[in-house]
């Protein structure tokens, strides 16, 4: 229980009419303040059996399907059972899964009807939860106090990785000037005609189509090559370091996501294992939707282990689920220079069968200490260290790229995109 205003104000009344007693001569003076006294107990008695009638119940609404890293509306939903509207404060308490709001609300509920308070929602860890219980207090009856209670709410939720945005689809084909070539698991297939450019194989030259409009005309296939692809998350102590908003292992896991989605588009096969100091979970390369509800269910539940990464029993795994060359997207940290030389032997392992390549991400905010001006006197210090840590981090990419490793070393709100121009151009270029 916690006074309001008008619980305040008698109590300064009482206060003021005891001390105007003691030190008057007047006997009236004397008991003055026995009446506001009595009225604040009376009323505060009241007031407590009142609020313990009240009932008020809260729930919590979401309009959609809850994405990692993507802001969605809620809505906390009040009720009681009371005739008259009610006077509460309550604090927006998230569980740990979302980005924490330290707002303390005061909202009139109304009768006979619900009271929706919307708020905006940002998920930042992967996995089911529950909406907790909120603290609030209810504005007694004669407005003299604010009743403490705790609201039960036993609302489940899912956070699941982010997915593509609504037509985000590549297109598969081959440009104009290229000459095609068959590899394995290949199908060509007549796409349109289109005028003779330079360097298209004369095997491409349609001669009747030439023949009626008096031009070379060549034909333009569409060539569909079906790759197997594994996604390879590293999701060892190394994955807690936060990306933005989300940490690396929630990066990792959107990127995945959405980098499947491109895949399963043209057909690709797709697979995903998840590793710490051990296989965590993995799952063969598939093609369509099933690859990919197959995908984001592994990663729903994944969490950061507490031990080291093992990058080389990884590999060892990667072999045996990729029968066929294959491309493997390895989503790791390169911070570390011990952790680096066993990812390299692990890439070792992988070449020259498969395909891989490392996506690492490094924190944006390290190359803005390193390059922001120096204005208070401990900015020299911060931004020495941010490019000693920038430079180390450089150092370890060159010596992979030196071995032969396709490193995209991005900034963490960068690596999504390259990722996938990554895969792109690898794929037109029949590098896989």
């Amino acid at each position: 229980m916690h006074f309001a205003v008008r619980g305040y104000f008698l109590v300064a009344l009482i206060a003021l009419l005891a001390l105007a007693g003691t030190w008057s001569d007047d006997p009236a003076f004397a008991t003055g303040w026995i009446f506001p006294a009595v009225f604040l107990l009376g009323g505060l008695a009241v007031e407590a059996w009142y609020a313990r009638g009240t009932q008020v119940t809260l729930a919590m609404r979401i309009a959609q399907r809850l994405k990692l890293g993507r802001g969605v509306t809620g809505q906390f939903v009040f009720a009681h059972n009371r005739r008259r509207a009610q006077r509460l404060q309550y604090a927006r308490a998230l569980p740990e899964s979302f980005r924490q709001n330290t707002q303390v609300r005061e909202i009139e509920l109304p009768a006979d009807a619900e009271r929706r308070d919307g708020i905006e929602l940002m998920p930042l860890l992967l996995g089911a939860g529950r909406f907790g219980p909120v603290p609030a207090r209810l504005l007694g009856r004669f407005s003299l106090a604010w009743w403490s209670r705790e609201l039960p709410r036993d609302d489940a939720f899912m956070v699941a990785p982010d997915s593509l945005p609504r037509g985000a689809r590549p297109i598969a084909g081959e440009s104009a000037g290229e000459t095609p070539r068959r590899v394995p698991g290949a199908g060509v297939e007549l796409l349109q005609l289109r005028e003779y450019v330079s360097g298209d194989a004369l095997s491409r030259i349609d001669w009747k189509a030439t023949a009626r409009r008096g031009a070379l005309i060549a034909r333009e296939y569409s060539e569909a090559q079906h790759l197997e692809i594994l996604m390879v998350i590293d999701a060892g102590r190394a994955s807690r370091v936060r990306a933005g908003e989300l940490d690396r292992l929630g990066l990792y896991a959107n990127v995945a996501a959405r980098l499947a989605e491109h895949a399963v588009s043209v057909e690709d096969r797709v697979g995903v294992l998840v590793y710490a100091d051990r296989v965590l979970t993995s799952s063969l390369p598939d093609r369509g939707v099933r690859a990919v509800s197959r995908l984001r269910r592994a990663l729903e539940t994944l969490q950061a282990e507490r031990g080291d990464s093992d990058p080389l029993a990884a590999a060892l795994h990667v072999r045996k689920l990729l029968r066929h060359r294959g491309l493997v997207v390895w989503l790791t940290d390169l911070a570390d220079p011990v952790r680096n030389e066993a990812l390299a032997q692990a890439v070792k392992a992988l070449m020259p069968r498969h395909q891989p390549i490392i996506a690492a991400p490094h924190a944006a905010e390290i190359g803005r200490l390193a390059d922001r001006p120096l204005t208070e006197w401990r900015d020299p210090a911060v931004a020495l260290v941010a490019r000693e840590h920038r430079d180390r981090a450089q150092r370890q990419v060159a010596e992979l790229r030196r071995r032969g490793v396709v490193v995209l070393d991005e900034a963490d709100d960068a690596l999504d995109r390259a990722a996938l121009d990554a895969y792109l151009q690898l794929r037109r270029r029949r590098r896989v």
